[in-house]
Formats: structure tokens, C-alpha cells, sequence
């Protein structure tokens, strides 16, 4: 899940360690659904650690990073959360990337499966990853860092979108191509994802599922509808979204241009009946039990692995497995119950954003879903010219890469190095892996949580209905 994964990329940490378990997630004092973005990151990174260290470090992207972290170096946050009026560090670096390089944080139009391969939308985002690939080469050329992280985070929606149109693998080839341009055989590189991907065959809405068997309980809408519900269903029905468009104030005009869900995610978690329910999930399958009873959790799991699809009886579910399965114990209390592990074909979301009961049904708003296996390859000096490691986690590579650079690993990280991708005959081989306590070299304060509402970002990528 890319929330909380580039968190627990950055801190080699667990999303439990962190506190952050999805775009979304469950306040249970409250009884709210709050979002990542207010969820400080108080765990250092492992740029930050460098930084403390002495290091002049350069990180370009990396989602849920924002506000900008004061590193000795450059910061460039980035998406969804980056914030157009505060995304870099030093705050004039945002004036420099702006003239410069005419640097754009966010998609001019964020693509839908029905526009994404439209040309102007792919020139978009070609020149997106273009001009990330400048700034990375002006920052190596001028500013010579010691290490530089480039996160490419759209490329990713476009894939969501598309999947593997012939214009998704056109801008993969762009990526390759600058990548070949920007390294040198002297450095040492490592590729990686935050999960993989595949295509989407058939949609499952556990909330819906949850309704129907009676577990939770959601109030039903006043009945009435918003203009934008109206427009948008005018519009798709008669295809005339443009002469319509034209009629409409800015602000819904925007949001019927943009393809944004007919009910507000908001709108739906505002409904739930807390104390009525037995069970609330969020997309890719966080579910967290409400109910007092010590056997309900484990009667949930068994009934969800058996839900097949009506359609075509395959099994849903790969695996239910409880947090503790996953992240051991003790948990935080705000951590879910059951998470839910999909098979191929299927995507796991919550509810349909326009007919709630849904259960099942085709894919909808994207054609591809993500997947558990990304991928890592490494490079370099440092590295093995040939060979392959057995199951690595993202929460691996922050250790690694302290350690690479010669410097000590926090005891508290959940991560390990990844020996087995180094050349025996290299200095991180020959070394053995230090270790430091928790904080001992951290003079970073906690990080402030995001700035500004990213939902509708959210929404336009797919995540939120």
C-alpha cells in the first residue's frame, strides 16, 4: 500500500512502528476516520540520519513527506500531500526549480481510465518525469550531494489508469533512457518500487459485504442529490460534459472535469453508526472490529476467507490475517484488527461511490490495483554483479542503505541490511553492520503534519472514492 509504504521506506520501520496504516484510517477515541496527512511522521528517516551525519543529501518525491524536511542539502516534497506554497528546502529552492525548469509539483489533470492515454495527458506527464530528471542532474552537477533519492510517484498513476497501454510503457522508456544519462558506473544504484501491480477483473466492496451480513451500520442519505451528482450524471449519460460544463460555477466545474467520485468519501464515514456496528473496513483491506466480543474477530476472518465471487466462484481473499500475524505485539491502539491479502483479478475497496450496496462488480476507476511483490535491483561497486535475495521488504532498504555509507543502524529500525546483494570483495561486505540506539544521532524535532485537505488528490488517484 503506498501509504504508509514510502513511510516505512524512509524510517525502515513498520507501518505499526509509525502509527500510519493507510491513506486513511480508523480514530477509534473519536470514532472518526482521519487521514494520513494528519498523522505526524515522528520517526527520523534515514536521509535525516545522514544529514545528521554530515552528508549532503539530495531527495526529490518521496510521497508523504511534507512539509519539507530541513536536511543539510535539498528537499523537494512530494505527492499527494506537497503543498504548491511549501514544497522545498531551502524555501528559495522552489523559486530556483520554478524559473529554471519550469517545475510543475502536480498532473495539470490527473488521468481517468477513460483519458489516460489522451496525448495531452501523457505529454503531461512525460514532461513531469523529464523535468525531474533535470533537477536531478543539476543537482548532482552543481551541488554535488554525497546521495541523491529520485522518486518518480506518477508514473504510478498513470499505471492505476492505463496498466500497460503502449503510452505507459513510452514513458517507462523515458525513465530508462534518463536513468541511463544521469548514472555513472561509479555509483551505486538501487532501483525499487513500493509494491507491484496487476490488472483488475472484478471489484469486491467489503464494506458493502460487511452491510449485508449485518456487521456494520451506515445511515442512509438524506435522499437528496448535490448539483454535482445531477451534472455528472447528466453528463455521462448524454456525453455533453463540456457544453454543461460551461454552465456550472468554477468549482463544480472542476470537479465533474475531473472525474471525482458522486459521494464524498467524507460523506459515507460521517454516516457510519459507531455503536451499531460491528466491523468497519477501509480499500485494501484494513478491517477493524468494534465489537467487545473476544470471538467475533476470529469468526470475521474465517467467514471472510470463504466469500467467492458469484460471477465467476473463485475465492476472493488469498488470506485474513491479524495484526499481531503481521506486526506482532503489543499493538498500538489505534491499529486494525484484520488485514485482508487479495487474489490476482481482484481489487478491495470499501464501498461504491455511487450505488453503496454493491458487493460485487466490474473495475471502476482504475484498471489496475496493487499488487504485494514490487521490485529492487541494485547496482554498482558495492553490489554483486549477478545473484537475487530471498524476500527483501521495503523497511530493508533504509538499513542497507546506512550501511552502504558506512554509517550505524538505529536498534529500533525493523529492517535488515541486505548483505546477500553486496560483492563479497566490497567495503560494506568486508564491514560488519554497526548498530546505534534509538535517537542517539537524531537532533531532527517531529515532523508537522501536512499543510492542506489532500482528499480530492486522493480521490483523482483512485484511492478514495
Amino acid at each position: 500500500m503506498t501509504s504508509p509504504a514510502w513511510r516505512c521506506y524512509g524510517t525502515g520501520k513498520t507501518p505499526d512502528d509509525i502509527g500510519v496504516y493507510w491513506w486513511r484510517q480508523l480514530d477509534r477515541d473519536t470514532e472518526t476516520i482521519i487521514g494520513a496527512d494528519q498523522i505526524p511522521l515522528n520517526d527520523e528517516c534515514y536521509w535525516e540520519r545522514l544529514s545528521d551525519a554530515g552528508y549532503d543529501v539530495a531527495v526529490m518525491g518521496v510521497p508523504l513527506n511534507s512539509p519539507p524536511q530541513a536536511v543539510n542539502g535539498h528537499f523537494i516534497a512530494g505527492g499527494p500531500f506537497a503543498d504548491p506554497d511549501n514544497y522545498t528546502h531551502p524555501d528559495r529552492l522552489s523559486d530556483t526549480l520554478e524559473d529554471r525548469f519550469d517545475f510543475q509539483l502536480h498532473p495539470e489533470e490527473y488521468p481517468s481510465v477513460d483519458n489516460a492515454t489522451d496525448p495531452h495527458i501523457v505529454a503531461d506527464f512525460d514532461g513531469m518525469i523529464r523535468q525531474r530528471f533535470d533537477v536531478a542532474e543539476w543537482l548532482l552537477d552543481v551541488h554535488d550531494p554525497d546521495f541523491l533519492n529520485l522518486t518518480l510517484f506518477y508514473i504510478n498513476a498513470m499505471q492505476h489508469k492505463a496498466w500497460d497501454a503502449p503510452v505507459v510503457k513510452q514513458l517507462w522508456e523515458t525513465i530508462d533512457d534518463r536513468l541511463g544519462s544521469l548514472i555513472d558506473d561509479e555509483d551505486d544504484l538501487i532501483i525499487h518500487s513500493d509494491h507491484g501491480l496487476h490488472e483488475v477483473e472484478r471489484v469486491f466492496y467489503l464494506n458493502a459485504w460487511l452491510e449485508q451480513n449485518g456487521y456494520l451500520d451506515v445511515v442512509d442519505a438524506d435522499g437528496t442529490r448535490s448539483l454535482v451528482d445531477v451534472a455528472e450524471s447528466v453528463t455521462d449519460a448524454l456525453g455533453i460534459s463540456e457544453q454543461v460544463g460551461r454552465l456550472l460555477p468554477e468549482s463544480i466545474r472542476e470537479r465533474v472535469g475531473s472525474g471525482r467520485r458522486l459521494i464524498d468519501a467524507g460523506d459515507y464515514e460521517d454516516r457510519i453508526d459507531f455503536a451499531a456496528s460491528r466491523a468497519v473496513a477501509l480499500p485494501q483491506g484494513p478491517v477493524y472490529v468494534l465489537d467487545d466480543d473476544p470471538e467475533f474477530r476470529d469468526q470475521l476472518a474465517g467467514e471472510l476467507r470463504t466469500v467467492t465471487d458469484p460471477e465467476s466462484g473463485r475465492r476472493v481473499l488469498d488470506e485474513v490475517v491479524t495484526a499481531e500475524d503481521v506486526y506482532g505485539s503489543p499493538l498500538r491502539d489505534d491499529a486494525p484488527d484484520l488485514l485482508v491479502r487479495w487474489n490476482d483479478g481482484f481489487e478491495v475497496k470499501n464501498q461504491h461511490s455511487g450505488t453503496e450496496d454493491m458487493v460485487f462488480g466490474p473495475p471502476h476507476g482504475v484498471l489496475a490495483d496493487n499488487a504485494p511483490e514490487g521490485i529492487v535491483i541494485a547496482a554498482g561497486p558495492s553490489f554483486a554483479d549477478e545473484g537475487s535475495i530471498e524476500t527483501p521488504y521495503l523497511y530493508d532498504l533504509a538499513p542497507t542503505i546506512l550501511h552502504l555509507l558506512g554509517e550505524p543502524v538505529p536498534e529500533d529500525m525493523s529492517g535488515s541490511v541486505l548483505v546477500d546483494l553486496l560483492d563479497a570483495e566490497s567495503d560494506a561486505a568486508r564491514g560488519e553492520v554497526s548498530f546505534v540506539e534509538e535517537g542517539d544521532t537524531s537532533s531532527s524535532a517531529a515532523h508537522e503534519e501536512a499543510s492542506q485537505d489532500v482528499n480530492d488528490r486522493l480521490k483523482d488517484l483512485g484511492y478514495l472514492e
